[in-house]
């Protein structure tokens, strides 16, 4: 048995943060799916705004609200904490910063552009045997990302990583909403942003992002999705 399970199901950008620090930190950990579009009680009982992922730690706890904590970032703080080697959050004071704010705007505003207006449109009609909102997922992908594109590859602005010289919070943040991207409707022009297209193809090649991908593009298949063009 493991230390930790996490609660969620693998499309979640949210969830693969959570896999992705696992894994980075070389944590094992158990996986129990939960059923978003009926979330049961018990699950209600241990994520009180019904959200995932939720992290459980066993050795604090393994029943009811135990040992367990809601919401990726408060997850991510507490592995960082309990787990400090290697580190994913930058010690320079604002160096921090910027990592937390890039994080916050990839959980914030690119999740609900990314995941509320294309991301679900396309995916979610599907897994219930329905054509995909395409007309919603198509003007988002024109009129909106793009905002959202200019600023990450400005951010970028040619280095390796968001915040300092080392992986951060913030790379995994970004990439985890850029791969769901990528998942149904593939990467934005490289040649207009082509650090920004870079840096998610680098990190979802890392064997922490392999592997939840890998049983992403299995789900997709089961209901033979395929990416679509929305350019």
């Amino acid at each position: 048995m493991t230390d930790f399970v996490v609660f969620g199901t693998p499309m979640s950008p949210f969830v693969r943060k959570v896999e992705v620090v696992l894994h980075e930190k070389g944590l094992p950990y158990d996986f129990e799916a939960v059923n978003i579009m009926a979330k049961p009680d018990w699950f209600l009982a241990i994520s009180p705004i019904g959200r995932i992922p939720v992290l459980r730690d066993r050795r604090r706890g393994n029943e009811g609200v135990s040992g367990t904590i809601p919401d990726s970032s408060a997850i991510c703080a507490f592995l960082e904490a309990d787990t400090p080697v290697p580190g994913l959050y930058p010690k320079d004071p604002y160096t921090l910063g910027r990592a937390l704010w890039m994080e916050e705007y990839a959980d914030s505003e690119m999740a609900a552009t990314v995941g509320f207006n294309l991301f679900r449109p396309i995916l979610f009609p599907r897994m219930q045997g329905k054509p995909s909102d395409l007309e919603t997922a198509r003007k988002t992908w024109q009129e909106k990302l793009p905002r959202l594109f200019d600023y990450m590859e400005a951010q970028l602005n040619g280095r390796t990583w968001l915040a300092g010289d080392v992986m951060t919070i913030a790379d995994i943040a970004l990439s985890c909403q850029m791969t769901n991207l990528d998942l149904v409707a593939g990467l934005p022009d490289v040649t207009r942003w082509p650090a920004l297209v870079a840096h998610t193809r680098r990190m979802a090649a890392r064997p922490s992002f392999k592997a939840n991908l890998e049983t992403c593009v299995t789900i997709l298949s089961g209901i033979r999705f395929e990416k679509v063009d929305l350019g």
